[in-house]
């Protein structure tokens, strides 16, 4: 249960960033504040994987090979993919196509982790989808947004979540072997190379850089960024995964939209509808029910 706890707690962080992100995607380009998010994160990483396990701080090239994967693909990749998937899509629908990837999770993880869900695990995990659903669109979704939907859009979108799946997945093989700190690390070292390469392509980021760099109050934001959702979030979130199914993690991870609930009424001032609060409650228990039938399962075995 306390390793379920580090899960919610780390994917609830995540959601902290919506009260910067969406402030600065009005001046910066997607890739500029993801790779300013990068940058600071892999010098805190750093600095703590020197100071806990610096004798582990290579891990084997299988381990640095799926932390290269993670950092890569899931970090920096699906993270501007599906931002640039807001330009051909409308976020709705964008949003709508992410929440497949517990399914997609789910999957993977029965084929490459063995992990078979058990009734109880399908019956929580599907309220918790429906009710993760309900939180996000309490009206639920106008569908002549999708039938009206870019196929490029679509695409970028669905491609983000599968990657984010499979950096799930990845990030479970690696952490049996791997400390929690040198995974994090790799993980936003790989993902700052990667993005470094991309800024290549984008002359934006390069006009960017020097605004970021003297403005203290854009510096400030991805800062925030890159400790509490960024390092903070992702510690924790492996420290849970370390001990917790994949396709649990990925259920688990659904703490995210019931932390932006929550951060969006409480300092963005947005209105909760009823449909949403009974949700959130809803999601509370599918949560707990998952977490609980985590520890069933391991009494049996």
């Amino acid at each position: 249960m306390r390793h379920a706890l580090f899960v919610i707690l780390g994917a609830g962080l995540w959601a902290t960033d919506t009260l910067f992100r969406h402030p600065l995607s009005k001046d910066l380009s997607p890739v500029t504040i993801v790779y300013f998010e990068h940058l600071f994160a892999v010098v805190i990483s750093l600095a703590w994987v020197l100071i806990s396990d610096r004798k582990s701080i290579f891990p084997g090239w299988k381990a640095l090979g799926g932390s290269a994967f993670i950092g890569i693909f899931g970090s920096a990749w699906a993270t501007v993919l599906f931002t640039l998937s807001f330009r051909y899509l409308n976020p709705t629908v964008a949003i709508l196509i992410q929440k497949i990837q517990p399914l997609i999770v789910i999957g993977i993880s029965a084929v490459f982790l063995g992990e078979k869900p058990g009734p109880g695990f399908l019956l929580w995990g599907a309220l918790a989808m429906v009710s993760a659903f309900f939180v996000s669109f309490p009206e639920g979704v106008d569908w002549h947004l999708l039938r009206n939907a870019s196929t490029p859009g679509a695409f970028l979108a669905f491609l983000a979540a599968g990657l984010w799946a499979l950096s799930t997945v990845a990030g479970k093989i690696v952490l049996k072997r791997t400390p929690v700190s040198v995974l994090s690390f790799w993980r936003f070292a790989f993902g700052l190379m990667s993005l470094h390469l991309l800024s290549w392509k984008f002359d934006q980021v390069g006009i960017e850089m020097p605004f970021v760099v003297h403005e203290s109050k854009v510096l400030g934001s991805l800062f925030f960024m890159a400790v509490i959702p960024g390092f903070l979030g992702v510690m924790l979130y492996y420290k849970g995964l370390s001990r917790v199914h994949a396709a649990r993690a990925t259920l688990l991870e659904l703490a995210f939209p019931l932390s932006a609930l929550w951060i969006n009424s409480t300092f963005l001032g947005l209105h909760l509808k009823q449909a949403q609060l009974f949700a959130a409650g809803a999601l509370l228990v599918s949560m707990v029910g998952v977490s609980l039938d985590q520890i069933k399962a391991r009494s049996r075995n």
